[in-house]
């Protein structure tokens, strides 16, 4: 049992003890109130639930996209580099060609 859930049962017991005879109100008047409010304690505490539930999803996601945002960051630079290396590669090549030294060895 949550701390809410803990919470919400003891609420229902407090409000389940007759103090009202004290003051001289009676159980029927308060019955279909009690109902009421017991209803919207337990659907308060459904909202509740499910607002962490959709925390915990968005804290997740945010995690899940901020990894992969950094693994296609990688993956950019490493591609930028391999493509600077070859067209460095490209040019000393054409270079050498221009110049009449023999291309790759030849």
């Amino acid at each position: 049992m949550t701390l809410e859930q803990k919470e919400v049962s003891d609420e229902d017991r407090l409000m389940d003890e007759d103090s009202a005879v004290m003051e001289g109100i009676k159980d029927e008047d308060f019955d279909s109130t009690k109902d009421k409010l017991k209803t919207l304690r337990r659907l308060l505490a459904d909202i509740q639930t499910k607002q962490q539930q959709e925390r915990h999803r968005l804290i997740v996601h945010a995690a899940t996209n901020e990894h992969s945002h950094s693994r296609m960051v990688l993956s950019s630079l490493l591609e930028t580099i391999l493509f600077m290396a070859v067209t460095g590669f490209q040019v000393f090549t054409i270079r050498r060609w221009f110049k009449g030294a023999p291309v790759l060895g030849r």
